[in-house]
């Protein structure tokens, strides 16, 4: 066997072989205990440190939460902080306390990368950008637009200037020694540009001093649905004036609005809804992913129009979540009050059916939340002073806007006035 050949167990116990020989074997056993009495305490003292390093890291590990309650968690803690005097910094000792040491570690890292960058916004906390996602998720589920799959991206200098297609290219056959005629397609620009909407919920103090994941769901669920509503209309039917962002109703040219039949049948409810079809196909509309957003009400009479033998037409197809096999969104954001054939009963509607993939969102990377304990919420036709109610009211700040990139995408059937039992 050649020395290469020797392994290191080898080696060693024929090392050990000689030693015994030229020591003794008892000297051999003590050399032995004293190594094992001396390399003992440094086992467990390094032991003990890798329990602490494991037990602080997992301490300090992302915690597994619903969407948007990181973010209401946060806005809890901002409200705390606010009702106790403190600043940003006074927040996330709150939430070191409540035990959220991995958000009070990333909001910590955020802060001081924005205060680097002179990025400091003034009056408000400026909300990590990953807690700002996690309530755009939760809003995701809510929101009509989000909810059909709009598409969504980051505006990280407030505008955002978009090619637009205003028309289709031409195409033409051509003979022997002819040119082809002119083809090409006519382009514009879309901007983006921030929109500020301000979405509030007052807060009890009694739910600041806890750590409360109940609390969390309250303040979460009002902030989205409070957004949601109120985006719903925005997307759908603001008219862009005002600081709002401009909806699919005025980005929609003139003849892509359809009048819906004035007579209520069967017959002409299909009719109305192969129209707005008709109008995206002809529009030349890629159609990668048209879906059909309606009032409430629209969709209940759809769900429960019957033949005359009793079958429920759009029933079952609704509760799976389509029509015609085409996505279906219902939302209080299309009005229902509209008064489109002079009849004064104002109690007409609309439906649309929009090319998803020719929408676009542009969001803001992070939101500003700020609190107050001196300020007043209207509750109906009452302003409510929150120092009387022993409340805090937090206010966050989001930035968007909407855009279609192709206006044919958008066909809007008007003077809807279906309900259930007009049949």
């Amino acid at each position: 066997m050649t020395t290469q050949q020797i392994s290191r167990a080898e080696l060693s116990e024929q090392v050990a072989a000689h030693i015994r020989d030229i020591v003794g074997k008892e000297l051999t056993e003590l050399i032995r205990t004293n190594i094992a009495e001396a390399v003992d305490p440094l086992r467990k003292q390094v032991t003990n440190w890798g329990e602490k390093l494991v037990a602080g890291a997992a301490a300090h590990a992302p915690q597994a939460r619903e969407a948007g309650l990181s973010f209401a968690r946060c806005v809890r803690a901002t409200a705390a902080a606010k009702y106790n005097g403190s600043g940003p910094e006074g927040a996330i000792q709150i939430l070191k306390q409540w035990g959220d040491h991995d958000l009070a570690q990333e909001w910590e890292g955020a802060r001081q990368k924005a205060l680097a960058a002179g990025d400091a916004t003034a009056g408000g906390f400026l909300v990590p950008t990953t807690f700002s996602q996690d309530l755009i998720n939760a809003l995701r589920a809510k929101a009509v637009m989000r909810k059909l799959g709009v598409a969504t991206i980051p505006l990280a200098t407030g505008t955002l200037s978009l090619p637009k297609i205003t028309a289709g290219a031409n195409a033409s056959y051509i003979g022997e020694r002819t040119s082809a005629a002119k083809s090409e397609q006519s382009t514009g620009h879309v901007t983006l540009s921030f929109k500020k909407l301000a979405v509030f919920t007052p807060i009890s103090n009694s739910l600041l001093r806890y750590s409360s994941p109940g609390a969390d769901m309250i303040v979460r669920n009002d902030l989205v649905a409070a957004a949601q509503v109120k985006e719903d209309a925005a997307f759908i039917r603001g008219d862009g004036m005002d600081g709002s962002p401009k909806g699919a109703y005025y980005w929609a040219p003139a003849a892509q609005r359809v009048a819906c039949n004035t007579s209520v049948s069967l017959q002409n409810t299909a009719s109305d809804l192969g129209k707005l079809m008709q109008k995206l196909m002809e529009s030349n509309i890629p159609m990668g992913k048209p879906c059909w957003i309606m009032a409430p009400r629209t969709v209940n009479f759809l769900a429960t129009l019957v033949t005359s033998a009793g079958s429920f037409i759009y029933k079952d197809e609704l509760a799976r979540g389509t029509l015609w096999s085409y996505p279906v969104a219902f939302t209080t954001g299309v009005p229902t009050n509209l008064n489109y054939t002079g009849n004064g009963t104002n109690d007409e509607s609309e439906i649309y059916f929009i090319d998803i993939e020719q929408a676009l969102i542009g969001e803001a990377l992070s939101l500003v939340v700020t609190a107050s304990t001196e300020a007043a919420y209207p509750d109906g036709t009452t302003i409510i002073p929150a120092f009387t109610r022993d409340e805090t009211v937090v206010l966050a700040i989001a930035e968007h806007d909407f855009v279609m990139r192709y206006d044919e995408a958008v066909a809007i059937l008007v003077g809807v006035d279906w309900a259930p039992g007009s049949v």
